[in-house]
């Protein structure tokens, strides 16, 4: 059936409250693009072009309504001084942080040491983000909306510092955690920025979190309040804002809304439940299994997605049919065409379609 919108409109119309021709359709295609344009995930997270000539051809072979940019949650810790590995054929991992354990900003700063903000177009990984967006504005920004995810205060830091200091600093250092949530926060502001006048749309994403790895009081106290800050700042370029974490999101779903985000992306938390605890202050985004758009087949993958399609659109505020995280690299094409054209059907809007004749 011919579609009756282009994905900017009816994803502009989903953010202005008005009636679309059928709900969007976002299965989290990041690091699967390499694998449809047959590229190696080395080449697509170190090569903006080929980054964004691999979205391109994976938005085109699977008709989806975003393309969305990302490789791992460690880009910012890394422009920042974290040490990775590049595997060949895999996404980079952390080697070293950079702290060994939380340091003292404050206590530098009044000794004069400096810690900058994290520089969009020279350090790490930061300037690959930005050249892909252009590229990819530049060939569908007229029709297609382009998503860049940004990892989080919360995550950024975790990212920063040994991983078992920073969760024991949460209980015996808090202070010291929240200098790090604001160093890390003035450099994802600035990225985000960078993003913005390249043509993408930023999404904060926080993957660690989520409740699979931190407690609720956890969750209020600094993951919460960071995110905030960073919505509150992309609010100013009168954005609609994406906040998606992973994970299991079922005891902080109803206070995720308090961030500010205009949409909620989640994963581990039934679609009932989270439109019951969020859906009447945002749009939600969500949530197919990965593991089952991996593993299934393309009937069992339809007839699922079609039963989640209908869940979500009893959300008040609306609804983006997509995978509750990213589509795992060897997911075979065919359950992805498949998602996508049982979402399509499943959302679609018959009364939209004669309003318009």
């Amino acid at each position: 059936m011919k579609e009756l919108l282009t994905p900017r409109e009816r994803f502009g119309l989903l953010v202005i409250d008005e009636q679309q021709d059928r709900v969007p359709v976002f299965p989290l295609v990041t690091a699967h693009a390499a694998r449809v344009a047959g590229i190696s995930v080395r080449d697509y997270y170190t090569d903006g072009v080929a980054m964004a000539r691999s979205q391109l051809v994976a938005q085109e072979t699977y008709g989806t309504d975003f393309i969305s940019f990302f490789s791992e949650v460690g880009l910012l810790a890394e422009a920042l001084g974290s040490c990775y590995e590049y595997p060949d054929d895999d996404l980079p991992l952390l080697a070293t942080p950079k702290w060994e354990g939380l340091p003292r900003l404050s206590a530098e700063e009044d000794r004069g040491c400096t810690h900058p903000a994290a520089d969009p177009l020279h350090d790490g990984r930061l300037r690959v983000y930005l050249d892909a967006i252009t590229y990819a504005y530049e060939a569908r920004g007229d029709t297609v909306p382009i998503l860049a995810y940004v990892p989080a205060p919360f995550t950024t830091a975790q990212q920063l510092v040994d991983q078992e200091a920073f969760l024991l600093g949460l209980l015996t250092e808090p202070e010291r955690v929240k200098e790090l949530l604001d160093y890390a926060t003035r450099s994802i502001t600035r990225f985000c920025r960078a993003i913005i006048g390249a043509g993408g749309l930023p999404i904060l994403v926080d993957p660690l979190a989520s409740g699979s790895v931190i407690s609720v009081e956890h969750y209020c106290r600094f993951a919460l309040p960071s995110e905030a800050e960073v919505i509150r700042y992309l609010h100013r370029y009168d954005l609609d804002v994406v906040l998606h974490i992973c994970g299991d999101t079922r005891a902080t779903v109803g206070m995720m809304p308090d961030t500010g985000a205009d949409l909620l992306s989640v994963d581990r938390i039934g679609i009932a439940e989270a439109v019951a605890g969020a859906g009447r202050r945002c749009r939600i985004i969500g949530n197919y299994d990965t593991s089952a758009i991996l593993l299934s087949d393309p009937t069992t993958v339809e007839r699922e997605v079609a039963t989640m399609v209908a869940a979500g659109r009893e959300c008040p505020m609306g609804f983006v049919a997509a995978t509750g995280c990213e589509v795992p690299q060897e997911t075979p094409p065919e359950n992805v065409r498949a998602f996508v054209r049982a979402a399509k059907e499943a959302g679609r809007n018959l009364d939209y379609g004669r309003r318009r004749k």
